[in-house]
């Protein structure tokens, strides 16, 4: 499913394929905010999710739709920030992918799915991790920090530095994970 958003969330637009996960038509939804085909936990999560947007120029995570008759359908779901001209934020562009149950009923996960995975954790450990660098870099800085102190703040930041090399070996093999599956393609073409 694809859907438009307006800066605050109403749905301008969506795919055809709305109706297959919400069981409302696109002329019912359009024109409402997109809290109205979120289950609770998801509703309460969209301003941080367009926060992220904003800020990062799009969102991963996992979007819990309601249906018309109010179950829940876990997707995974990708928020970009769409931009008009000079910069001005135009909305943004809400993707979800429906997740596929085994016979057992259980969500069966494919490798796109573990790969926009492990894309988040990479996103989540490298936002703290850049925090931390800055404060080790600021006082490496001060005057101040010498002898001991200094040796153990040169370490600590040679070991934040390995640590932000893995997360960029994770994050290129979640990509290339993502770009040279088949699935991921298949994917991409139903949403």
């Amino acid at each position: 499913m694809a859907a438009v958003l307006s800066p605050d969330g109403i749905i301008t637009s969506l795919s055809g394929t709305a109706e297959q996960i919400t069981g409302y038509s696109a002329h019912e939804l359009v024109g409402r905010p997109i809290t109205v085909i979120l289950a609770e936990r998801s509703v309460f999560d969209v301003p941080q999710m367009m926060r992220s947007a904003s800020d990062w120029g799009v969102w991963e995570g996992e979007i819990i739709h309601r249906n018309r008759s109010g179950r829940s359908i876990r997707t995974q779901g990708r928020l970009a920030q769409l931009s008009a001209r000079e910069n001005i934020a135009a909305g943004f562009l809400l993707l979800s992918l429906h997740s596929r149950v085994t016979a057992a009923g259980e969500p069966q996960t494919s490798v796109p799915e573990v790969a926009a995975y492990l894309r988040r954790i990479a996103h989540e450990l490298n936002n703290p991790l850049a925090v931390m660098m800055g404060f080790t870099q600021l006082i490496l800085l001060d005057l101040r920090c010498d002898g001991k102190l200094r040796t153990d703040m040169e370490r600590l930041y040679a070991e934040m530095k390995r640590i932000v090399q893995t997360v960029e070996k994770l994050h290129t093999y979640a990509v290339t994970l993502q770009g040279n599956h088949p699935e991921y393609e298949e994917a991409r073409k139903t949403s």
